[in-house]
This record gives structure tokens, sequence and C-alpha cells, in this order.
């Protein structure tokens, strides 16, 4: 049998299989509650979102490195036109530095505006 056909048949069954398992875990803990006879209070409090904080600044955060990606990449163009040779370590190299310096950017943008934030509400 050809191995183009086996690899979509065992990758589609191992995902079947991690999600068969998921829910199956998930049924059991149900059940072990309703046995148990929490209240629905205690269920809220057990599958409450209330722990997941969305950041505000998550849009800045990839407007940020998508922006200096965008850079680095114009810049990885003028330096290869200047050097010929390496033009693949020179872009590759440029758009990671452009993409940390984006990020180091927001970080320091984001801890500023956080401290500027806690400051208000105090």
């Amino acid at each position: 049998m050809n191995e183009e056909i086996l690899i979509p048949i065992f990758m589609f069954g191992a995902v079947a299989t991690v999600l068969y398992k998921f829910l199956e875990v998930r049924h059991k803990e149900r059940m072990t509650i309703i046995e148990k006879g929490l209240v629905n209070e205690d269920l809220k409090h057990l599958y409450s979102r209330s722990a997941w904080k969305t950041n505000p600044y998550s849009a800045l955060k990839y407007g940020m490195l998508a922006a200096f990606i965008g850079v680095g990449i114009l810049v990885s163009a003028f330096l290869s036109q200047m050097f010929f040779s390496h033009e693949e370590q020179i872009t590759t190299g440029i758009i990671f530095l452009f993409g940390g310096l984006g990020l180091i950017t927001f970080y320091a943008i984001s801890k500023k505006r956080m401290s500027e934030d806690e400051r208000q509400q105090s």
C-alpha cells in the first residue's frame, strides 16, 4: 500500500482518538460531579472562565510584530541588493531581528501603559 494513503489515515485516526479520549474524560468528570451532588454554584465556579484574562494590548502586539517584520523584509531586500551573496541568510536573520525588536518595543510600550493604568485606578 502507498505511504501517501497511510499517512492521512493515521493522521485522522490519531486526531479522532485524541478527540474521543478528551470527550470521554470530560463526560466521566461531569458524571462524577453529578454523582457527588455538587450544587450549581459549585459547578459555575469550576467551569467559569474568570481565570482567563485577555490582554487588552494583544492587537498592538501583533500589529507591531507584523510592521517590524515588514520593515525587516524591506531592509533585507535592500541589503540583498547590496550584497548578492548569502541572500537567504540575510533575509532570515533580518526578519527575526526586526521581529524580536518589535516584540521588545511592544513590551516596553505595554509595560508603560499598564503602569499608567494602575496609577489611574489607584
